[in-house]
């Protein structure tokens, strides 16, 4: 199913950064950028959702998370009791971030402006924990938030706090900075910043 809502005249934003032309392409965006624009969700035949992935993913990065999205389906359909889900549920998607490869991780970038939004959150949780630097990438987030809603109902998934990263005006230019009140946006070319992707050696394990 696609879901959509015509926000022509009620909202400031869309498309308001630069223009969309038709034949344009999203092929040199991070994954995740414009996650407050298109959330794909995946949920299963019972109505739970099984994962969330926002804004644009690239084909590689989009099959790796589908192939393990089918893993979780048959995890919640299997006939394990709902907390033994639950806790499996956790434990795959944490394990699943940590093996992400060097490659997914430095396609999940946060753009630069997006980062500049994240680096004003002193509670961001694309905080690095060592050093407090906003360098962790939305993959790694988007499974940790995951992980904490362990086979919710769709109808009581909070989609707005998952996707809540980032500034609220999307440049698909690259790391452009938009700021409606203040004129024409602009978007500086940079090299793709660094990566701060981490993996816990071993994997994660539930405690007890």
């Amino acid at each position: 199913m696609c879901g959509w809502r015509n926000i022509q005249g009620q909202e400031a934003y869309a498309g308001k950064s630069h223009d969309h032309p038709v034949a344009s392409t999203a092929l040199q965006t991070s994954n995740g950028s414009g996650g407050r624009n298109v959330q794909m969700l995946f949920i299963s035949p019972s109505g739970n959702v099984l994962h969330c992935l926002p804004g644009y993913w690239d084909p590689d990065g989009m099959m790796h998370e589908i192939k393990f999205i089918l893993e979780l389906a048959k995890l919640e359909a299997s006939d394990l009791p709902l907390l033994e889900k639950r806790d499996q549920f956790q434990l795959s998607h944490l394990n699943h971030a940590a093996h992400h490869s060097e490659q997914m991780v430095a396609d999940s970038y946060l753009q630069g402006f997006d980062k500049m939004r994240e680096e004003k959150q002193q509670g961001s949780d694309f905080r690095r924990k060592t050093d407090g630097d906003v360098i962790r990438t939305v993959d790694q987030v988007m499974h940790e938030r995951m992980a904490r809603r362990p086979l919710i109902s769709i109808e009581q998934f909070d989609i707005g706090k998952v996707v809540d990263y980032g500034t609220r005006f999307y440049d698909k230019g690259g790391d452009g900075c938009c700021d409606l009140d203040k004129g024409k946006p602009t978007a500086p070319k940079r090299k793709k910043p660094s990566t701060g992707g981490y993996k816990k050696p071993g994997g994660w394990k539930k405690s007890g």
